[in-house]
């Protein structure tokens, strides 16, 4: 389904927090069903991870964290850095991507994902990774799709108290306009996105 003209990807401000923390909440929820137990899925709740938040800190060094809004809603967030891995100092990396589960599917994630690059790129970085559950083939399909690749790298890392297996990927950001470009009122979109 094709994105929705109203969508819009901004930084994130404090007043997002508790509609990033649902979205958020709501995603791991649906898509970490089956890869985490479901007693800890039922036990999460959005003012625990809404707290945890700080986007009311510019830290240049810091995490950056855009949210798509749609209709005056917040249904998603993108969070990019420096890469926290020892063996690729120097690039950038996706911290996060999430989607509430009920916009799955019109193009969001593709909106925020570019929108993430497209911050990196900013920042200098020419090349970026993130970590995903091993098991989430819906996400491991979607970040394919968007170019990324399984660079080999695997690690056991922890969600509550369980331990899950990750595995890495990587990309060359893009900057050619035919890659990512911005639309008016700073709508962040890839073009096969609009």
């Amino acid at each position: 389904m094709p994105v929705h003209e109203s969508l819009h990807v901004r930084p994130a401000v404090a007043e997002d927090s508790m509609a990033v923390a649902q979205a958020h909440v709501r995603s791991w929820q649906v898509g970490y069903r089956g890869l985490l137990p479901i007693g800890y899925l039922d036990t999460l709740r959005p003012e625990d991870r809404a707290s945890r938040y700080g986007f009311d800190k510019m830290n240049p060094n810091g995490p950056f964290t855009q949210v798509a809004i749609d209709r005056g809603t917040v249904c998603g967030h993108v969070t990019t850095g420096r890469c926290r891995d020892s063996d690729l100092q120097g690039g950038g990396e996706i911290w996060a991507l999430y989607v509430d589960p009920e916009r799955w599917g019109f193009g969001i994630g593709r909106c925020l994902i570019t929108a993430g690059c497209a911050q990196l790129t900013s920042q200098g970085y020419d090349t970026a990774s993130l970590w995903v559950l091993s098991g989430n083939d819906r996400a491991r399909r979607f970040y394919e799709r968007a170019g990324w690749h399984c660079d080999g790298a695997e690690r056991t890392d922890s969600i509550g108290d369980h331990a899950v297996h990750e595995v890495r990927y990587q990309r060359v950001l893009q900057t050619s306009p035919s890659q990512i470009y911005l639309v008016p009122n700073h709508r962040w979109c890839p073009r096969d996105a609009l």
